[in-house]
């Protein structure tokens, strides 16, 4: 199964009294090609405007974030998978990242 081969992308924590992040835009899109320490997209918090890098080597698969949309810390932005990772993999695993699985 590929789910080793899937990268959750997710808001991260920037500071102690930071709760959420709203997306303001992507600054890649989905079937491009990232690199581990890539930009993107940005995020604003309640202090800032930052940059939301890439922590894996891949395909970005998925933006599940949009412009404007607010997340809680933690939350699913998008996925960064090897291209031969099924559609169906992809699924699954946002099916048990929302059900609280990982």
């Amino acid at each position: 199964m590929g789910r080793e081969r899937i990268t959750a992308v997710a808001v991260p924590k920037w500071g102690l009294s930071m709760t959420e992040g709203t997306v303001k835009a992507w600054l890649v899109e989905e079937g491009d090609a990232v690199e581990s320490g890539d930009e993107l997209l940005d995020l604003e918090t309640e202090k800032a405007v930052g940059q939301v890098e890439a922590f894996a080597t891949g395909i970005l698969r998925r933006q599940l974030a949009g412009e404007g949309d607010t997340l809680p810390i933690g939350g699913l932005l998008g996925l960064i998978a090897d291209p031969d990772v099924s559609d169906e993999e992809i699924d699954a695993f946002i099916a048990e990242r929302r059900a609280g699985g990982g």
